[in-house]
């Protein structure tokens, strides 16, 4: 099974350069995160049971994706029975052992301190990502409702809010190491500057982390990613997470007819005077957007110089999705909330 993973994302992008006690303090940080999840020693049944499963799929998915069979030395010897039919047998650690050995072992002297780092913040995103579907499958039973949905309702949120109160101390650990950092809905993402990240992007992750949402998560992490790593398209992905947004929210409210035709469609669709959606200034200024960023970048240039945006342009291109989308979400879950 093919797993997306940190340090493939950004294998091209150099983010650390130092091994230092602050490197080193945060990576154990980080891996007691997943440790108050899926102790393993000192627990019983099934919570040790749920946890040496936790520990395999973590392991699992990250030694396939960095082509090994084992992170580390999975058997040890050790001596059973006694007198004549003493003997000696091989076991296999658990796999929280296994993972911690390799987590833990020291950098090898000609191995690249940026990779080594990202490898291992890899096993901290892939764990991570576990608990952030889990969370997900529970707080959809709880939106279904019913004698289940009601049954194990406590438990549930009780267990949605450890995985919140996880994801904010990673975040929390990293801005105190310095690292360049953000976690939200199962992905490690380099950060913008502080103001951004705190007025638009935290709050842009956490709307869209609901399921109606999932193709504008998934084309706004493409425009991060490949701006974060220096791809062709970044603000063309920006572009399809707004029009997602829009096309949606059109669906939702029984505005679409069928016969659109691309994003300058929905937009009209929200601004029609009997939805009161958008106002004129905001279906100008959207529709804009989409004629000099998505059409520019969407279509071929014939003999015309291919056009290229900036760093700083790809930046507010992104940033500027991210804005829009999060008006139009609240906006939309205001409305469907009136109209209850």
């Amino acid at each position: 099974m093919l797993t997306d993973v940190f340090f493939t994302r950004y294998e091209e992008t150099a983010l650390f350069r130092s091994l230092l006690r602050r490197e080193k303090r945060t990576l154990h940080q980080c891996f007691t995160i997943l440790e108050d999840f899926h102790p393993y020693w000192g627990e019983v049944g099934k919570e040790q049971e749920s946890s040496a499963s936790f520990w395999a799929e973590v392991h699992k998915r990250l030694a396939n994706e960095l082509g090994a069979r084992w992170l580390s030395d999975a058997y040890y010897q050790t001596d059973v029975g006694l007198g004549e039919y003493r003997r000696t047998e091989s076991r296999q650690r658990p796999y929280i052992e296994i993972c911690r050995n390799w987590y833990s072992a020291q950098k090898a002297l000609d191995a690249d301190i940026d990779q080594y780092l990202k490898e291992r913040l890899g096993l901290i995103e892939v764990g991570l990502r576990q608990k952030y579907e889990r969370a997900e499958a529970m707080r959809d039973t709880v939106k279904i409702g019913g004698p289940v949905a009601d049954m194990v309702s406590k438990a549930y949120q009780l267990e949605i809010q450890k995985y919140e109160d996880a994801a904010a101390e990673v975040n929390s650990r990293f801005r105190a190491a310095n690292f360049p950092l953000h976690y939200h809905n199962g992905f490690f993402q380099i950060e913008a500057d502080q103001l951004v990240s705190h007025e638009i992007e935290q709050p842009f992750w956490s709307l869209v982390s609901e399921p109606i949402w999932q193709n504008v998560d998934l084309d706004m992490k493409e425009a991060v990613d490949q701006r974060d790593n220096g791809g062709k398209d970044p603000a063309f992905f920006a572009a399809k997470a707004l029009e997602s947004t829009l096309k949606i929210i059109s669906g939702e409210l029984c505005a679409t007819h069928g016969k659109e035709n691309g994003a300058h469609s929905f937009i009209d669709n929200l601004s029609k005077k009997d939805l009161v959606f958008l106002e004129v200034w905001e279906k100008e200024l959207l529709k804009a957007y989409f004629s000099k960023v998505r059409n520019q970048l969407g279509h071929g240039p014939g003999s015309e110089p291919m056009p290229q945006l900036t760093v700083f342009q790809t930046s507010w291109a992104i940033e500027g999705a991210m804005s829009w989308i999060k008006m139009l979400v609240l906006r939309f879950e205001e409305k469907r909330g009136s109209s209850l």
